[in-house]
């Protein structure tokens, strides 16, 4: 059965308490603030509701609050900014045996950077060394490629050498596919998946993995998660993702899918792609919504 499609979130304020933002897609696509969406984060705080912005961004609580206040979205229309980058760093800081490689000499965990700048932030001031090339590393991280993202193959070799050793993969961004000004880019979950295909392990931490809403569903403490509504524009992270911690959600069709599912005032075939989406996920959203709006 299709969800019901909603004007906005103005019909659901009476039953959630919480909601819980994907970013792209939802608030911006990188550059541009979507419309409504000022207007509805400023509703939502009159309403006394508690916003909480959740990310599969790689990089840090911080510098992702800063490129929303550059894009106009000042950090007092929200309570808080969970990155899956942030919650990676806390998983490190916690020095876990799996990731350390056979025959590991000891001592501080060693990790070879896929990219550059958003691993080393991430890894900035934790007992954890940066590794010069495959050989000398416990475990490999990819976490951001920004708006421009290396070809689909750039790092084939790297990542190869890295599967005859048996290292493990960190992504610390499980999204597959990206929303950019010029229209959907790859993701750092593209090349995890491609390593785990050819036999890789790879921790996935961001959505739709669990680690990441238990982080954020203790913060929100008294609030049960009956009264959280989850929002964003991917079925397989953030639909999936709130449906597997039992949560509520509302899918954004004017986002990652919109080309995939048409105009929804086509209703049948609309319903009928939405349907196919949902099979391939394994994922139903409980409302739609063609923008984030109040």
């Amino acid at each position: 059965m299709t969800a019901r499609l909603l004007d906005g979130l103005a019909a659901l304020a009476a039953r959630y308490d919480a909601y819980l933002l994907d970013q792209f897609g939802v608030l911006h696509d990188g550059t541009n603030v979507y419309p409504g969406v000022l207007d509805c984060l400023e509703a939502l705080k009159e309403a006394g509701k508690r916003v909480v912005i959740l990310s599969n961004s790689g990089t840090r609580r911080e510098a992702n609050r800063e490129r929303l206040a550059g894009l106009g979205i000042p950090s007092a229309l929200y309570e808080d900014f969970v990155t899956s980058g942030e919650v990676t760093r806390a998983y490190l800081n916690s020095a876990p045996a799996e990731l350390r490689a056979e025959n590991s000499g000891g001592g501080a965990l060693r990790c070879l950077p896929l990219v550059g700048a958003s691993e080393r932030a991430i890894l900035a001031g934790l007992n954890v060394a940066e590794a010069a090339s495959v050989e000398e590393a416990d475990f490999v991280m990819v976490a951001s490629f920004g708006q421009e993202p290396p070809p689909r193959g750039a790092f084939d070799d790297v990542l190869a050498a890295a599967r005859r050793r048996g290292l493990t993969l960190v992504c610390a961004n499980p999204d597959v596919k990206g929303v950019s000004p010029k229209g959907l880019i790859h993701a750092p979950g593209a090349v995890a998946a491609d390593y785990e295909a050819a036999g890789g392990k790879v921790v996935y931490i961001g959505k739709p993995h669990p680690l990441i809403y238990r982080h954020v569903l203790q913060n929100l403490s008294p609030v049960p998660p009956s009264r959280v509504l989850a929002v964003g524009d991917s079925l397989s992270h953030d639909i999936a993702g709130a449906q597997g911690v039992g949560i509520a959600s509302a899918l954004v069709i004017e986002g990652i899918h919109q080309e995939e599912l048409g105009d929804p005032g086509q209703t049948q075939a609309f319903d009928s792609r939405l349907a196919a989406l949902e099979r391939r996920y394994h994922a139903q959203a409980d409302y739609l919504l063609r923008r984030l709006a109040w």
